[in-house]
């Protein structure tokens, strides 16, 4: 049997093995304005991060944005151990000026479970 042969196909089978690793997906949910939360006095950032099994991460956030805005979309960045739950939200520079609260839910799939550090960062 030819020993190189068998070295360079376990090698391929290496290289996409690592090719083919899934990197993390987000389901993300804003929700609305809660009333029941003041946004002036209430202690807002992440909140909750629960681990559903070893690939699957549920982080849940409170923030406060103006009444009349409206949370478009989430994202994240990750390095290393830290992650930046991201989510955009279009400032409104005319709008009479009231504060809300609302709860962002990053849900990520294919995430290796470590212990990481969670940031919040709003894009307009």
């Amino acid at each position: 049997m030819n020993l190189k042969k068998y070295g360079s196909i376990l090698c391929g089978i290496l290289i996409l093995t690592g090719c083919l690793q899934q990197s993390p997906d987000l389901k993300f949910s804003a929700g609305p304005c809660d009333e029941t939360i003041d946004p002036y006095t209430s202690d807002l950032g992440v909140k909750d991060v629960t681990w559903i099994d070893d690939t699957t991460l549920e982080v849940t956030a409170y923030v406060n944005i103006n009444c009349a805005e409206e949370i478009k979309e989430g994202s994240f960045e990750i390095y290393g151990s830290r992650i930046v739950l991201v989510y955009n939200c279009p400032q409104c520079e005319t709008c009479t000026f009231c504060l809300c609260a609302h709860k962002l839910t990053y849900r990520f799939t294919n995430l290796e479970k470590e212990e990481y550090i969670f940031e919040l960062k709003r894009i307009s």
